[in-house]
């Protein structure tokens, strides 16, 4: 029997200290929790306005935030995803999730996501987002990590090879840009025992 991570609603998995602006900051990695509907809302739509590398390219209304963190805790629940949450000064500045494939042929596999605010990304929270995500989900029983990533987005292809992922192909044009297109490269990682 697979070894089923503990859920509660925002229990605080780690926290660290990444160097911002010449200081010390703190940043706290946790669980979601439902109150935190309207800080995530807030938090998706900042990310979708400043970056083009997110599948989403409008704001997502109040109600569907808050029907997907329902969503995500109900799975959480019966470990079939693990979502962490990245907060700093009681604001959500970065996500991430390992969601079980819902086809029986794919249960071994979990999807890959991850979101990082533009004004906190260079300092090394999303290694730790990654890691300890993927930590996290050890108790799922999943055997491959997969996720797809915009070719522009050369930062977070760096992030996902220094954390052992590799590219298995790509589909060129495959996401419309502002400025044309951009192609999809999907990567992989089979994960240990």
């Amino acid at each position: 029997m697979k070894n089923k991570v503990k859920f509660r609603e925002g229990k605080i998995i780690e926290v660290f200290f990444v160097e911002k602006e010449g200081k010390k900051t703190p940043i706290i990695l946790r669980y979601p929790k439902k109150t935190d509907f309207k800080k995530v809302w807030k938090f998706f739509n900042k990310a979708i306005k400043e970056t083009e590398f997110l599948a989403r390219v409008t704001p997502v209304p109040m109600k569907e935030e808050k029907k997907w963190l329902d969503d995500t805790i109900r799975k959480m629940k019966k470990n079939d995803t693990v979502q962490l949450f990245a907060e700093h000064a009681g604001k959500i500045v970065g996500a991430s999730s390992i969601r079980r494939r819902d086809n029986q042929r794919h249960k071994h596999i979990g999807d890959f996501g991850i979101v990082i605010l533009q004004e906190y990304t260079g300092v090394g929270i999303g290694n730790m987002l990654m890691l300890s995500t993927e930590s996290q989900s050890k108790g799922m029983g999943l055997k491959m990590l997969q996720l797809s990533v915009y070719e522009e987005n050369k930062i977070a292809q760096n992030l996902y090879r220094k954390t052992d992922f590799i590219a298995a192909g790509k589909i060129p044009k495959a996401a419309k840009t502002r400025k044309g297109y951009d192609s999809e490269i999907f990567m992989y990682k089979v994960l240990k025992k």
